[in-house]
C-alpha cells in the first residue's frame, strides 16, 4: 500500500536535491567562519577593484583638469581623502558582505538539516516496514 506522508517527503526532497541541495551542500561543507571569510576576502577584492576602475574613470574624463592644477594642489589631503573614502566603502560593503552570507550560510544549514530530517524519517519508516513484513 501507498503511504501518502512517504511519497509527499520523498517528493520535496527529490525537489530540494533537484533545486537547491547542491548549493546548499556546498555552502555547508565549510565551516561557518571560513565560508564568511572567504566571501569576505572576495567581495574586498571586488570592492577594491571597483574603486580603482572607478578611480581611473574620474581620472581618465578629469584628466586635463588633475594635470593643469597637479602642481597647486594638496596631493597629500588628496589621497587621504581618496584613501578614507575607499576605507569606508570598503567597510560598508564588506559589512553588508558579512550580514549576507551569514543569512544565506544560516538558511543552507537550515534546508539541509530539514533534508536530513526527511531522509531519517523515511529510513525509519522503511525499518518498520520491514519489521512488520517478518
Amino acid at each position: 500500500m501507498i503511504n501518502q506522508e512517504k511519497v509527499l517527503r520523498m517528493t520535496k526532497m527529490a525537489s530540494y536535491e533537484e533545486h537547491g541541495g547542491r548549493k546548499d551542500r556546498a555552502v555547508v561543507g565549510y565551516f561557518r567562519s571560513d565560508y564568511i571569510g572567504k566571501q569576505t576576502i572576495i567581495s574586498l577584492i571586488v570592492i577594491t577593484a571597483a574603486f580603482v576602475a572607478g578611480l581611473g574613470t574620474y581620472l581618465l574624463f578629469h584628466f586635463s583638469e588633475v594635470m593643469g592644477n597637479i602642481y597647486s594642489m594638496d596631493l597629500v589631503g588628496t589621497a587621504k581623502k581618496i584613501l578614507t573614502l575607499y576605507l569606508v566603502a570598503a567597510v560598508l560593503y564588506v559589512a553588508v558582505t558579512y550580514v549576507i552570507y551569514t543569512v544565506r550560510y544560516a538558511k543552507a544549514k537550515k534546508r539541509l538539516q530539514l533534508f536530513l530530517e526527511y531522509l531519517d524519517c523515511l529510513d525509519q519508516d522503511g525499518e518498520e516496514e520491514t519489521a512488520e513484513r517478518k
